[in-house]
């Protein structure tokens, strides 16, 4: 089954005069639209097999997983229409181009638990690029941080709305064919949800209000300064556990003397 052109831009809000500008053709999107709705069924099962081993991991307090709908994909294409264009997107090489077929987030509670997941991931899958940490400008030294995980072989990139995560990208076979990417984003459940908020917000046309733009960077900030408090707590915890066992060994030294 086709899309139905009108039907399609009414439903998205897209006008003819904005599709006309990405110079991409309808009946291509029509025939990778066909084309992924074959495929859908292949990557709830990939996305399923992949979901089931990052949930046991240590450190890991919860795992999602989304599989994008075939219209939504369409409707990505035609709003980042001349990126696409210009990398002449066609049904033969979507798969190559859209590397988030496929979406795993992967949510943990302390900020330094990250490193635990990454170790096991590059354990589990082949990573088709280097691991991207997103971070906010004005959370770290730039150079500091990107020496620390020079070791884990990571990429620090700054974005400037504040989003925060850690990327990799897998590779898995769909077919005997055919391979898909899957996008595997790792962040702490506040970044988590700051990252939700601002995107229902944000998408797809308030992006650049001065005032709405404004008060997401001031919730950014917040959630920063609580997982800081939270590394905080959890370090303080550790701390006050070591003072316990020391108390404890000394009190039964003293019963013995």
């Amino acid at each position: 089954m086709t899309l139905n052109k009108n039907e399609f831009f009414k439903e998205f809000n897209i006008s003819e005069e904005h599709f006309e500008s990405t110079g991409l053709k309808w009946e291509e999107l029509n025939k990778i639209y066909c084309n992924y709705k074959r495929l859908v069924p292949f990557l709830e099962k990939e996305a399923e097999h992949v979901f089931s081993k990052l949930i046991d991991l240590e450190k890991v307090h919860s795992v999602r997983r989304r599989v994008k709908k075939p219209k939504h994909l369409i409707e990505k294409i035609i709003r980042k229409g001349k990126k696409y264009s210009q990398l002449n997107i066609s049904v033969n090489n979507y798969r190559d181009i859209i590397t988030d077929l496929i979406g795993i987030r992967v949510l943990h509670l302390f900020k330094d638990d990250w490193r635990n997941i990454h170790q096991e991931i590059i354990k589990l899958w082949e990573l088709m690029e280097t691991p991207q940490i997103n971070i906010r400008r004005g959370d770290y030294n730039i150079e500091t941080l990107q020496e620390n995980v020079n070791d884990l072989g990571c990429e620090v990139v700054v974005r400037d709305h504040g989003y925060r995560s850690i990327h990799y990208l897998i590779s898995i076979p769909v077919t005997r064919k055919e391979k898909v990417f899957i996008e595997i984003q790792v962040r702490t459940v506040f970044e988590e949800a700051w990252s939700e908020i601002d995107h229902v917000i944000r998408y797809p046309y308030d992006s650049d209000n001065p005032i709405l733009v404004e008060y997401l960077g001031i919730f950014n900030r917040i959630v920063g300064s609580a997982d800081e408090m939270g590394t905080f707590i959890k370090k303080m915890k550790t701390t006050l556990l070591e003072k316990e066992d020391v108390v404890d060994i000394q009190d039964l030294e003293n019963k013995f003397k």
